[in-house]
């Protein structure tokens, strides 16, 4: 899930992102909705699109710390 969630932050469009991944755009979309369920927002909004990278540059920055330490 974790290349998919990258894939829709770091790319321009879903259909971007689904080929970054090499998936079908409608796969893409069925990833999205099950990422929605479990973190409990929506990916569809610049808001929780905001949200979802914050929450991948810090899970990034927790796991270079604990490498470190």
């Amino acid at each position: 899930m974790l290349v998919t969630l990258h894939a829709v932050v770091t790319t321009t469009s879903l259909r971007a992102a689904a080929t970054e991944i090499n998936v079908h755009h409608s796969t893409l979309q069925s990833r999205i909705a099950h990422a929605e369920a479990s973190l409990g927002w929506s990916l569809h909004t610049p808001h929780g699109l905001l949200r979802l990278h914050i929450a991948l540059i810090l899970r990034h920055l927790a796991q270079a710390g604990a490498a470190r330490a």
